[in-house]
């Protein structure tokens, strides 16, 4: 069965900063649109408390409950998504991250092969409130990776600061990620129709951040990394000039996956890629295989080039009289 991939939404962002309120507003206007929506809830306790707020609203909810989504359930979230998109029909599907879990890795789960055939990473929400000095190491850098992987950052909690606490918090916000928009609310309490419009862009146009087009023509929008491409592959690949190819993958790719197989050898490839340039290529058997392809993912690399130089590792067939 060939499905179209339905959009996908991660909300991320500081424990506590109210995005199970922004869910509820997102659920809700989903439902006023007639769009069935799947939500997937992340908490890190074994038992799910926000799960049964949402199925007031959602079509369905899938609760990823008892670890962190970004290491200890990957593979609930691969199955939940199936589960959604096929079973229930889902329209469009919204992540609620834990406040543990890292919106980087989550993005790396969301763009695996498998999944990246039923959703596509339309947009990564963070939702701030200004960070207290006492919080703990982890929830600091879950908070810093939902700033800097995020597309829209929602800063919540105004009515609770200061002015000038609150000035700064922004300020340092904007440091962090100058391209994302910056929305100011209170009870996260704005306008669900403007937050999921697309960005009115003043700069150049550029690829979205995320890719999953075989002609890979993306609609246009602010650029902010990291992107995403996938590259379908058309054939096996040649083992040489694929080897060489890795040795020239630039600082700027943080992480490439995928699968495929190499030409005159039966066994299908699974290729891992992870700074600081640590790569694999192991031989595996899928009961299921995706279609070959390579999903590229890092910030301000030339994707066209690097795409280009990998479909150049094809080993073309010759033509047939």
């Amino acid at each position: 069965m060939t499905l179209t991939p339905v959009p996908f939404y991660i909300l991320c962002g500081s424990l506590g900063a109210g995005k199970t309120t922004l869910l509820m507003r997102l659920l809700e206007h989903w439902k006023d649109q007639g769009q069935r929506a799947g939500v997937l809830m992340n908490e890190a306790g074994s038992v799910s408390i926000d799960g049964p707020r949402a199925g007031t609203l959602a079509e369905q909810v899938m609760n990823l409950a008892g670890g962190c989504v970004c290491c200890d359930t990957k593979e609930d979230l691969s199955w939940g998504v199936a589960q959604l998109v096929r079973d229930y029909a889902s329209d469009v599907l919204i992540l609620e991250c834990s406040g543990l879990a890292d919106p980087a890795e989550v993005i790396d789960a969301v763009t695996d092969a498998y999944t990246a055939r039923l959703a596509t990473l339309e947009r990564v929400i963070a939702l701030l409130h200004p960070i207290s000095t006492e919080e703990s190491h982890s929830s600091a850098y879950v908070t810093t990776q939902a700033i800097r992987c995020a597309d829209e950052l929602i800063l919540n909690k105004r009515d609770l600061y200061v002015p000038g606490h609150w000035e700064g918090f922004r300020a340092g916000i904007l440091e962090q990620n100058p391209y994302a928009r910056l929305w100011e609310t209170s009870h996260a309490r704005l306008n669900m129709a403007d937050l999921l419009s697309p960005h009115p862009s003043t700069r150049p146009a550029t690829p979205t951040n995320v890719h999953f087009s075989k002609s890979h023509k993306a609609h246009q929008r602010m650029a902010y990394h990291p992107i995403a491409t996938t590259v379908p592959l058309p054939g096996p690949l040649n083992r040489r000039r694929f080897l060489t190819w890795i040795k020239t993958i630039p600082k700027e790719l943080e992480r490439a996956k995928g699968y495929f197989r190499f030409a005159k050898e039966p066994e299908l490839q699974e290729f891992q890629y992870a700074l600081p340039g640590q790569a694999t290529i192991s031989p595996l058997t899928l009961l299921d295989e995706p279609k070959p392809a390579l999903v590229l993912i890092g910030r301000g690399y030339d994707v066209d080039r690097l795409r280009d130089a990998l479909l150049a590792t094809v080993e073309h067939q010759p033509e047939t009289l």
